[in-house]
Order: C-alpha cells, then sequence, then structure tokens
C-alpha cells in the first residue's frame, strides 16, 4: 500500500478515481456549453491543477528524464486529457493496463473541454532517477520512477514554463529557475527560532516574488492561502501559514501578520512601487493588478 488511505489497491484504484473524475468534468462541461453558455456566451468553464515545480536532482539526462515524468505525473495526468485528449505517453508506457483508457467519443469530449485553468502549488521538488531492478514492486509513487525531496517553492516564471502548455497568448517562459535551499513556506510559522510569529519576513518575501514573478502574464486574479492558520490534514494545527495569526493562549484572538497588512495595502494601491524594510533589508515589489 501506498497511498494516504490504508485501504484498498493503491496500485490500480487512484488511476481509475482519477479517470471517473475527468470523464465527469468532461460530461460537466457538455452540458455546461449546451445550456447556460447558450444565454452567457462569454462564459468560460474550467479546471484548477494542484501542481509543484520541479528540478532534476542532479545535472545529467536521467534526472531531466525523471523531472519530465514527475511533471507528467504531477500535472500532466489530469491537464494532457483536457487538451488532447489521452494521458501522457510516459504514463501510458510506465502503468499499463492499471491507466484506464478513453474510448474515441470521450477523447473528443475531453480534448479542448478547459476554457481556463488554474494553478494551486505549494512547493517543489528534486526529480532523482530510480533504476528499476528485476525484483522491483510498484507503487502508486514510484510508478514514475523517480525520487524527490522537498525545497523552497517556485518564486519565479520557471513554474510557469514549466507545466502550461505553449499557447498564444500564454504566459512568457524566459526564465530559469534557481535551487535554493530546501525549506517550506509552512515553516515559517514553526521556526522554533522565531520570537514574533507577526513578524513573517518569509512570507511577506514570498508573497511579493511571486506576486512579481507573474506580472507579465495574463493572470485574471490571485489567492493568497490562507487567510488565517487552518487544520492542515495530518500536521493539524502545527503547520500555520495564514496571514492572520490565531493566537491560542489569547483565547484564539485573531492578529494580523505583517504579511497580511502588506497584501491589503498591495490590493488597495495597483500600479506603484510597495516597499517594506526590515532593518536593513528592503522589499520592493511592483503592484499589479490582478
Amino acid at each position: 500500500m501506498d497511498c494516504a488511505v490504508p485501504k484498498g489497491d493503491s496500485l490500480r484504484e487512484p488511476y481509475t478515481a482519477g479517470h471517473h473524475i475527468l470523464l465527469a468534468h468532461a460530461e460537466a462541461v457538455e452540458l455546461f456549453k449546451a445550456c447556460y453558455k447558450l444565454q452567457h456566451g462569454d462564459s468560460k468553464i474550467g479546471m484548477a491543477f494542484d501542481v509543484m515545480g520541479y528540478e532534476p536532482f542532479q545535472d545529467s539526462f536521467l534526472d531531466d528524464q525523471a523531472r519530465e515524468r514527475s511533471i507528467d505525473y504531477n500535472l500532466g495526468w489530469f491537464l494532457e486529457p483536457v487538451v488532447r485528449g489521452d494521458y501522457p505517453f510516459s504514463m501510458r508506457s510506465l502503468i499499463g493496463d492499471r491507466l484506464p483508457k478513453f474510448t474515441k467519443e470521450e477523447q473528443e469530449k475531453l480534448a479542448s473541454s478547459c476554457d481556463i485553468m488554474g494553478l494551486n502549488y505549494y512547493t517543489s521538488r528534486f526529480s532523482k532517477h530510480i533504476d528499476i531492478s528485476s525484483d522491483f514492486t510498484p507503487k502508486l509513487n514510484t510508478d514514475d520512477a523517480y525520487a524527490s525531496s522537498e525545497r523552497h517553492p517556485f518564486a519565479d516564471r520557471d513554474l510557469l514554463d514549466l507545466h502550461v502548455p505553449k499557447r498564444p497568448n500564454g504566459p512568457p517562459s524566459d526564465h530559469e529557475g534557481e535551487i535554493r535551499k530546501p525549506t517550506h513556506l509552512a515553516d515559517v510559522d514553526s521556526d522554533p527560532t522565531m520570537t514574533d510569529p507577526l513578524d513573517d519576513w518569509k512570507r511577506l518575501d514570498y508573497l511579493q516574488r511571486h506576486i512579481s514573478a507573474v506580472k507579465d502574464a495574463n493572470v485574471r486574479g490571485h489567492f493568497t492561502w490562507g487567510l488565517i492558520d487552518n487544520f492542515e490534514w495530518s500536521l493539524g494545527y502545527s503547520s500555520r501559514f495564514g496571514l492572520v495569526y490565531i493566537d491560542k493562549k489569547d483565547g484564539n484572538k485573531r492578529k494580523l501578520k505583517k504579511s497580511a497588512k502588506w497584501f491589503a495595502k498591495f490590493n488597495s494601491v495597483p500600479k506603484r512601487l510597495l516597499k517594506t524594510t526590515n532593518n536593513n533589508a528592503t522589499v520592493t515589489v511592483t503592484s499589479v493588478s490582478v
């Protein structure tokens, strides 16, 4: 077993579930176009994708290929069917008959069933090739034959370059990413050396660099995750990453972090430079309308 859910066939059922999600999407889009869009011709429908950025663990051909497979399994699994009507070739070749097949009619419904796309992304990973031995036992997260370790979230345009198909009016893709020290945004509030959780300069830096990185792309909106500290799956309340701090020692009072104040200012003053100073460091971002 290699799923978060300890029961069932983890080598087959995730692909079956994903397959039916895609089929349901295609049916919903067809219904939308047949009914709602007739009355509202400018309406669009799409899908939000959960993605990560990937870089090869080493500068080698095998790790480059592992990176491409990582992208296929992370994003291509759902993106390629709604763009061209089928799964990535790497998935077909590695998963075999455990990956369901689309009928010709289903492929036609799926292809181009996404007018718009959303990108939800949290962090980025290294991709490393794994040699498959004769006694290798498949698992869900090794079907793509890569190993990964977390690193700093992408703050540049390379995430868009990695994942989004090149199309007219698509996002720019002329920037190479940087390899940074492995960390995670959730570390911002769980850092044991942090004396004041409201003074969250790591998050502020994260926000300003990410927003600045997409300022030239055709982006229609931005949602920051999240507004307040929340219950994060298996991590519970131990991982905090809200713009608003919940002080459990003070009656669960909501307290604005520095990043929340900056973000409020950012949203209220478009097309201007916003500056914040932390001792001798200055953070500058060009505000954009989103």
